[in-house]
């Protein structure tokens, strides 16, 4: 199985919107980085689980590659993240999220564009 690759994300309006969660598959997603775009995570097992944020191959501090952002993620917590960095930036210009136990984890990307 491949990294879902995030083509539409949600886009709120004040008439409402559906959102549809997806399950995490594990190989995890992958989102177009973009100023306006955030990620809704909602673990629904009875466990803590860790979610990823991998570090683009440019990213460096003081000439070392970081190592990826690992956040605890309580059970049945809802949390939110986003928007990245450059330093998150992958070779195709997106953002990598992992997470550890993805079968009962959702996710919903968001995209927040004036009006």
């Amino acid at each position: 199985m491949a990294r879902v690759v995030i083509t539409s994300p949600t886009v709120p309006s004040t008439a409402g919107v559906a959102v549809t969660p997806t399950t995490f598959t594990v190989d995890g997603i992958s989102i177009p980085n973009g100023t306006k775009r955030a990620l809704r995570v909602t673990n629904g097992s009875g466990a803590s689980v860790n979610l990823t944020e991998k570090f683009g191959p440019a990213a460096a501090v003081d000439g070392v590659a970081p190592a990826d952002r690992v956040i605890p993620l309580a059970a049945s917590a809802t949390k939110w993240f986003g928007p990245w960095s450059g330093a998150y930036a992958q070779e195709d210009g997106s953002v990598y999220i992992d997470i550890s136990l993805p079968t009962s984890v959702t996710y919903e990307v968001v995209e927040i564009t004036p009006k």
